[in-house]
């Protein structure tokens, strides 16, 4: 829990922060976390580890012992009346073990302890507690010669990696026995599974947490940018129908233009011009919003698809800034059932990207084509300009979206990235659909899918 808290506090944090800090306070904490992680589990391990050996280390005497006093038939008659020297209840079961192995020594004629004994008395032991272990017992003497050995399980036990637990077995002609267990960290390991699961968990939510959170700190720090650079364009865009108008009223009001219709009335036409081409601006930016809003009110009737391709093509071909060649090929289709109003914006838009993004110092070449199908009308808009990449067509009708070759173009091609998002947003409000076939250099080509009649409609 307390890990989560600390996540919340640090996002709150971070949010404030300069996008330049947020990745170096984001690394500290998911370090910090992990090493606090660390620390917590290498104690639990620790703990578990002390807990094992110490378990195992008093079965393992207490097993000893267990087996030195099955070597005496009946401790009461082999030495009736006489008191053990050095034998005391107080005393811990290793001291007991090495004064009862002195008298048996003494005695001389006892068997020596049997590892076959001792593996039955330990295996009843630890089986209390634990499941199987793989294990050996050996016997060395003073010199180190080992004497006597047994196996439990596995025959050649891996070393590196087992725990070790020797006593001295008497203290006459001292002997010992040794214990070793072969990879007990699977034993501290399987009580730790939960532990580690749990832990594994949390350390992904943290990194998952912080990428997230990351993410959408790029992503405002990227709308902001987006805004920024969208009001300066907006701003540019208005500035200089502004100033012309201005200037064409300051040149009218001034008089000096009175004895000169002709050009009183150009700047009539040019201020007019230029109004309306705010006015188109600041309506195209209403009516996306309204349309990214379902606001939009879609008002579907037939519209002559011929006369409206006519007026749009006439346009072009007039005012356009490079000569425009328009190719049609309607294959009969007569209507389109739409907004006349937005579909006519959606196929300007789409001839004025063409024409824009012609490529330079060749005129603009623009094919348009139309298939009547079974539900729907089949519209395709082809031109061979630059084209568009393909990790661009998968974003290019986002909003504030541009293609990199648009970006990098040298006529610096103005433009705020929400021409392509509104058609997009028009024709699924009509209830079609818009893909793009491109090839880089080459052409492009849009395809627009239109419900005909009332089929697949949306109801706004």
């Amino acid at each position: 829990m307390s890990f989560i808290v600390f996540i919340f506090a640090i996002e709150l944090f971070s949010i404030k922060m300069k996008n330049k800090h947020i990745r170096l306070i984001t690394f500290f904490a998911l370090t910090f976390i992990l090493v606090l992680q660390g620390i917590w589990l290498y104690n639990t391990y620790q703990l578990l580890d002390g807990e094992f050996k110490k378990n195992i280390s008093n079965l393992f005497i207490i097993s000893v012992e267990n087996a030195s006093m099955s070597q005496i038939e009946n401790p009461i008659i082999n030495f009736p009346g006489r008191k053990l020297e050095g034998f005391r209840v107080q005393n811990d079961h290793y001291v007991n073990n090495r004064v009862l192995q002195d008298w048996i020594y003494k005695e001389g004629r006892f068997p020596p302890i049997s590892l076959e004994n001792l593996d039955r008395l330990f295996n009843d032991e630890y089986k209390k507690s634990y499941k199987n272990l793989n294990y050996s017992f050996s016997i060395t003497d003073s010199l180190g010669k080992q004497t006597d050995s047994f196996s439990h399980g596995q025959k050649n036990l891996n070393e590196r990696f087992a725990y070790r637990e020797t006593i001295q077995l008497r203290n006459i002609a001292p002997e010992y026995i040794t214990l070793v267990i072969a990879s007990p960290y699977k034993i501290i390991f399987g009580k730790m599974l939960l532990m580690l699961i749990g832990s594994v968990i949390v350390v992904l939510f943290v990194v998952y947490s912080l990428i997230w959170q990351i993410m959408i700190i790029n992503r405002q720090d990227t709308i902001a940018k987006i805004r920024e650079d969208f009001t300066h364009s907006m701003i540019h865009d208005l500035k200089n129908p502004i100033s012309s108008i201005i200037s064409g009223i300051n040149s009218l009001k001034s008089g000096k233009l009175d004895d000169k219709p002709q050009v009183k009335a150009g700047y009539y036409s040019i201020m007019t011009k230029e109004g309306e081409r705010m006015l188109r601006l600041i309506n195209k930016v209403l009516e996306l919003v309204n349309l990214d809003n379902a606001h939009a009110v879609v008002s579907k009737t037939a519209v002559n698809l011929s006369e409206l391709l006519s007026e749009l093509t006439k346009a072009y071909e007039t005012n356009a800034a490079k000569p425009v060649h328009f190719h049609m090929e309607l294959h009969g289709v007569e209507n389109i059932y739409a907004d006349r109003h937005y579909i006519y914006e959606v196929f300007d838009n789409l001839i004025d990207n063409a024409v824009k993004y012609s490529k330079e110092n060749e005129d603009a070449d623009i094919s348009i084509a139309s298939i009547q199908k079974e539900n729907e009308t089949q519209l395709s808009f082809k031109d061979l300009g630059i084209g568009i990449a393909e990790k661009d067509q998968k974003k290019i009708f986002q909003k504030f979206e541009r293609s990199m070759a648009v970006i990098k173009n040298q006529k610096k091609i103005s433009g705020f990235g929400l021409g392509l998002n509104f058609v997009y947003q028009v024709i699924k409000a009509h209830g079609g659909t818009i893909k793009i076939n491109s090839r880089p250099g080459s052409y492009s080509e849009f395809i627009i899918h239109l419900p005909t009649g009332d089929c697949g409609l949306d109801p706004q």
